[in-house]
């Protein structure tokens, strides 16, 4: 490997081609000659390599988006819409590029906006089975037919399964606060995932996220139970008001937990807030309520502590703050995708 250096448009362009070369080889349909050609690539210069490792660094930031774009069934037809979305012919090579900044860009803002648009799809099932639901942004309350309450975060969703001797709810998606009717008679029960939340008369939040569930009680007393499978050592917890616990299917239930009730009822005022929070776990927040969404490329600034509270209706104000105040230089890539390095 040279030492060679190369001047900013060159550099531009190397970085567009490992973009298409990290695309095609997470496509499902990479041939050995596709590995072979692409270290031949990578192997060429230092410059290469660093522009190799730069892409692989931006695909590793996408991956939630990435998950929803790179599917066996359909990576084809998505290659082939990232190369239309920047003007390539659809028989061109993987690495051919123009040598220019802009199609780094289109290839980048491409691949987000056609993940977003199939992450909008995949959901549809899941609000179409849904008595009440949410969409990005949005949040509801609705008053049951028993006197309960439910009040729906960003991006959430539940379905009713109501009884005569049990008040049933399936969270299919999100977080939802739940404010329930007193009735020893008719238990109110939640399921999500594996895990049965169960209440008489209480206040509670549960969230259901991409692998676990988190259950915040904010009144009353709430039994969490676990369907019991060898190994697990523990498959039910009783939480009192100020206490959360989360579970995941293969993990079972975690440790009980003290929490801060003003900070998590925070999104009921409208607001996110913040307390020495690492910048990475402020963004995931972020991109739950705006629509588009915002990656962190530097590992050093994921672990940089926020501090701050952000009204949901001006999270794009709250973005401009972050971009401002931390050490650190933002892309914005169409209105969808916000890059920080």
């Amino acid at each position: 490997m040279s030492g060679t250096e190369y001047p900013d448009s060159e550099e531009d362009q190397l970085e567009a081609e490992a973009v298409t070369w990290i695309v095609r080889l997470t496509s499902g349909e990479t041939t050995e000659d596709d590995r072979r050609a692409a270290d031949l690539w990578r192997r060429q210069s230092l410059v290469h390599q660093r522009a190799f490792e730069k892409a692989c660094r931006l695909w590793d930031g996408m991956e939630p988006l990435r998950d929803s774009l790179i599917r066996p069934d359909r990576s084809s037809e998505v290659c082939g819409q990232i190369q239309q979305a920047v003007g390539d012919s659809p028989n061109a090579l993987p690495y051919s590029c123009s040598s220019n900044w802009w199609v780094w860009r289109g290839i980048v803002a491409a691949i987000a906006v056609l993940a977003l648009s199939y992450t909008l799809q995949s959901d549809f099932l899941t609000h179409w089975r849904a008595d009440y639901s949410t969409g990005t942004g949005e949040q509801a309350t609705w008053n049951l037919t028993d006197g309960s309450m439910v009040q729906l975060n960003t991006q959430a969703a539940l379905r009713l399964d109501y009884s005569p001797k049990i008040r049933g709810v399936d969270l299919l998606k999100g977080e939802v606060a739940f404010r329930v009717a007193k009735d020893p008679s008719r238990p109110f029960i939640v399921q999500a995932n594996q895990g049965t939340i169960r209440a008489v008369g209480t206040e509670f939040f549960v969230y259901r996220l991409d692998r676990s569930v988190r259950v915040t009680v904010i009144e009353g007393i709430v039994d969490v139970s676990l369907p019991p499978l060898l190994g697990r050592s523990n498959s039910s917890v009783r939480l009192q008001a100020g206490q959360s616990v989360q579970f995941g299917d293969d993990s079972g239930l975690g440790e009980v937990k003290d929490v801060d009730l003003r900070l998590a009822t925070a999104w009921q005022r409208g607001r996110l807030i913040f307390e020495a929070v690492p910048l990475t776990e402020v963004v995931e927040e972020i991109n739950r309520y705006r629509s588009g969404y915002i990656v962190i490329f530097n590992d050093t600034l994921r672990e940089h502590l926020v501090s701050g509270v952000f009204d949901l209706d001006r999270l794009d104000s709250a973005v401009a703050t972050i971009e401002r105040t931390l050490p650190m230089a933002s892309l914005h890539l169409t209105d969808q995708l916000i890059i920080l390095q």
